[in-house]
């Protein structure tokens, strides 16, 4: 089959002025000529050159330029706008709006097509907001869950230690909960630990929240589990045993410094991996609020608090019975209207409630 030809009328800067001339193009398989248009008495009936006279051009006219296809730098085809297509010489040669000849030469891209259709447009529009709302909540996390192993563990410990040295330079201050129950939780919770998470180093401390006995307990990256005096105060020693076993389920499965590559991203982590943790990673951590998990971090530490739980033969609802304590104490403090639970660093009490108790329900005796 013969290659199609195709021809049009166009405007072409010679490169030396700015006026334009108008010529007659035709484009083929390889080349792209053109010629001047001859002038035409200016009259109301003039009519632009037809497909037919184009077509009849021959090489052998005078005035007749050709150029290989491939020497050709075409600008990109927009609907309702002219092409310009660049010459070898440095001319240009600017084809009429919605030309066939455009379309061949300049083609057009997705992003063309997409701002040229208000429907495309939208749909590209609802397709980032529901790439963007995806990986806000799943994304980045599975980007964390394969980011974390490619960190070194020191980190946590360097991390943990300078978190812990900023938050005593703040808010913490020394327990007044007597020293025999602080050594026999100890004590306790080591002997339990060895069992049940060997090889992960844990060591509790007890301390008050400035100068507030605080309903709290949390982790930091190097196993410092904090217990504050007024959770020591309200729970029973299983309850409390069971709430560490939560709190290491943070620091086995390094939520800490997952949230920090999550929350703070991967230029941050590469900074702590570069060494400079303690301006990067201590000073995302260091505040209580970014030390709040996700509902899987959760989900994660709340079994294994049940783990330990099964495994040391505590009452199936023994930490459904901690959280209980907890949230009849926030409603006698009048801060569960407030939403501060936990200072925030946990999800709402309710939910704990709730996932303890699914997870007391559902549990199998360990193998």
């Amino acid at each position: 089959m013969k290659p199609q030809t195709l021809t049009a009328t166009a405007r072409w800067f010679d490169g030396a002025e700015n006026r334009p001339h108008e010529v007659r193009v035709r484009l083929s398989r390889n080349h792209f000529e053109f010629m001047p248009w001859p002038p035409r008495p200016q009259s109301s009936s003039s009519t632009p050159p037809s497909e037919a006279e184009l077509a009849a051009s021959r090489p052998s006219m005078p005035g007749l330029r050709r150029y290989a296809r491939k020497a050709l730098q075409v600008g990109e085809w927009w609907r309702g706008r002219p092409t310009p297509v660049g010459l070898p010489d440095g001319g240009t040669v600017w084809l009429p709006a919605d030309s066939a000849m455009g379309r061949v030469l300049g083609g057009q891209s997705l992003m063309s097509l997409i701002i040229g259709s208000w429907s495309l447009a939208a749909c590209a529009l609802v397709a980032l907001i529901a790439l963007v709302v995806w990986f806000d909540r799943q994304g980045v996390g599975l980007l964390a869950r394969a980011a974390l192993p490619l960190i070194p563990t020191q980190l946590d410990g360097a991390v943990g230690k300078r978190v812990e040295e900023q938050l005593a330079a703040t808010w913490l201050k020394p327990s007044q909960l007597p020293a025999q129950r602080q050594q026999a939780i100890r004590a306790r919770f080591a002997d339990i630990a060895g069992r049940v998470f060997p090889g992960v180093a844990l060591d509790v401390r007890f301390a008050r929240q400035g100068d507030r006995p605080g309903l709290n307990a949390m982790a930091l990256p190097n196993g410092t589990l904090f217990v504050f005096d007024g959770l020591a105060e309200l729970l029973s020693e299983d309850e409390l045993i069971a709430v560490l076993g939560h709190e290491a389920g943070h620091v086995k499965h390094r939520h800490a410094m997952r949230h920090l590559v999550q929350g703070a991203g991967l230029l941050s982590v590469a900074g702590v991996v570069m060494g400079d943790f303690s301006s990067v990673a201590a000073g995302t951590l260091a505040s209580v609020q970014t030390l709040r998990y996700s509902r899987d971090a959760e989900r994660e530490s709340d079994a294994e608090a049940q783990r330990l739980i099964l495994r040391e033969h505590l009452p199936n609802e023994t930490l459904v019975g901690a959280w209980l304590k907890v949230l009849e104490q926030m409603r006698r403090d009048g801060r569960v209207d407030s939403g501060t639970a936990w200072l925030s660093i946990h999800p709402p009490i309710g939910e704990r409630i709730e996932s303890a108790r699914r997870a007391a329900q559902n549990a199998e005796p360990p193998r």
